[in-house]
């Protein structure tokens, strides 16, 4: 038996609603992008000359996983941190991969498209197959695919519109608000005992 299908003790938690999970990684999600985008405006330089673009977006998804992973953990209260962690690490990877994948082939407007289609797909199969709800899959997807597009497109649009830091920082809070708004939702209705209709 898989030790994500052992709750730790489900009958004391309370039940973690729609409302509860949108709020949890609106605010998660957004804190990490936050740190990810404000590094990015403030140290873009030093990461890209000291790793390379692709070792400066590999470093980039690990302070995804590590800040991501602890401050949305309250998404799966009923399951350890480790658990968790788990299970976001591998769907935000699937996602940051197939991202990257897409952005490094043709590196335009297309290759952003692509690559948020993609990564949603992605992230939504990992996760309703980690937490077996694979008939939610569609749902889950189209969820992180218009958080993710919206949220990303937006904060690229006020990138363009302020000089750096601030065009960063505005794409970081756009982007990390609406994609985690999606993504709390997204998980609510994949995960075990989802109450969704």
């Amino acid at each position: 038996m898989n030790s994500l299908d052992l709750p730790l003790d489900q009958k004391t938690m309370r039940p973690l609603g729609l409302w509860d999970a949108w709020r949890i990684s609106t605010l998660g999600f957004g804190l990490a992008t936050l740190v990810v985008f404000g590094s990015w405006a403030f140290l873009g330089q030093w990461f890209y000359g000291t790793l390379g673009e692709l070792g400066a977006y590999l470093a980039w998804m690990l302070l995804y996983l590590g800040i991501g992973g602890e401050t949305m953990k309250g998404l799966l209260p009923e399951w350890s941190r480790w658990q968790f962690h788990q299970v976001f690490s591998l769907a935000f990877m699937a996602y940051a991969l197939a991202w990257m994948v897409a952005w490094f082939a043709l590196r335009n407007f297309g290759g952003e498209m692509l690559g948020a289609f993609l990564g949603s797909i992605a992230m939504g199969w990992v996760l309703c197959l980690r937490l077996r709800q694979m008939r939610e899959w569609l749902r889950v997807s189209v969820i992180l695919f218009v958080s993710n597009g919206s949220g990303y497109f937006l904060g690229s649009w006020l990138h363009q519109q302020w000089d750096m830091p601030w065009g960063a920082l505005g794409w970081g809070a756009a982007y990390g608000l609406m994609f985690g708004g999606g993504i709390g939702p997204a998980i609510w209705f994949a995960r075990p005992g989802s109450s969704a209709p």
